[in-house]
C-alpha cells in the first residue's frame, strides 16, 4: 500500500468486540487523543520530528461499550453477502456476475400459496435467496417441493452488522481472525 494511513484497521470496544473498520489515520488520532488503545501493531512506522509511531492494525476503544444496533439493508448486495456468494440450491460458490437474487416463492404464486395475511412479505430476507443464473432458470416460477429442492438452513435476516463483511483472506492477512468471532460475517469470496 502507498500511504500507510490509509490502511485499514479493526475497531474494537472495550470488551474486544469489532465495531467497525476505520483508516490507520483515524486510528492513530484516537490513540493520540487516549480514547484508543492499539491492540496489534504492524511494521510499518510513522515518523516526524518529534514522535515515532507504529501503524495500528486492530485498536480497542478504551471506553466504549455498546455494540452498534444497525439493520442490514435489504438488497441484492446484501443478500450476496448473507449466502456467503453461493447458491442456495447447488451450494455452488460464483463470481458476483454469475449470480442472481432468486424469489422462493415466486410472484405468480406468492398469493394463491402464502393466503391474505403472509408470514413475511414478498420481497424479504426470508422469501430471497442467491442463486447461480443456471438453478434460477432450471427454477422458474415453480415452487422448491415441485422440484424436489431443499433450503438447508432456511434465509433469515443476518444477525451480524452489514459494514462488518469482511473476505476470511483479508482478516488473515491483517491478522484480525481471532477477533472475527463475532458481530462479523467471514466470506470466502474476495471482497477486496
Amino acid at each position: 500500500m502507498d500511504n500507510p494511513l490509509q490502511q485499514s484497521v479493526l475497531v474494537l470496544n472495550s470488551g474486544m468486540i469489532p465495531i467497525e473498520i476505520c483508516s490507520a489515520r483515524k486510528a492513530v488520532l484516537d490513540i493520540f487523543r487516549r480514547i484508543a488503545i492499539a491492540v496489534h501493531e504492524s511494521a510499518l512506522v510513522l515518523r516526524s520530528p518529534s514522535v515515532t509511531v507504529r501503524v495500528p492494525l486492530i485498536i480497542a476503544r478504551v471506553t466504549y461499550h455498546k455494540i452498534p444496533k444497525r439493520a442490514a439493508a435489504l438488497s441484492k448486495w446484501s443478500i450476496l453477502q448473507r449466502d456467503d456468494h453461493a447458491c442456495a440450491y447447488c451450494k455452488r460458490r460464483a463470481p458476483v456476475s454469475e449470480l442472481t437474487v432468486d424469489h422462493i416463492t415466486p410472484r405468480s404464486r406468492w398469493r394463491r400459496e402464502m393466503g391474505a395475511n403472509p408470514p413475511y412479505e414478498f420481497n424479504s430476507w426470508q422469501n430471497l435467496v442467491t442463486a447461480c443464473r443456471r438453478c434460477n432458470s432450471q427454477k422458474g416460477n415453480r415452487l422448491l417441493g415441485e422440484l424436489g429442492w431443499r433450503l438447508d438452513p432456511w434465509p433469515a435476516e443476518p444477525t451480524y452488522l452489514p459494514q462488518l463483511v469482511i473476505s476470511r483472506q483479508r482478516a488473515e492477512r491483517m491478522g484480525w481472525l481471532e477477533y472475527c468471532g463475532y458481530n462479523v460475517k467471514l466470506v470466502e469470496a474476495a471482497l477486496d
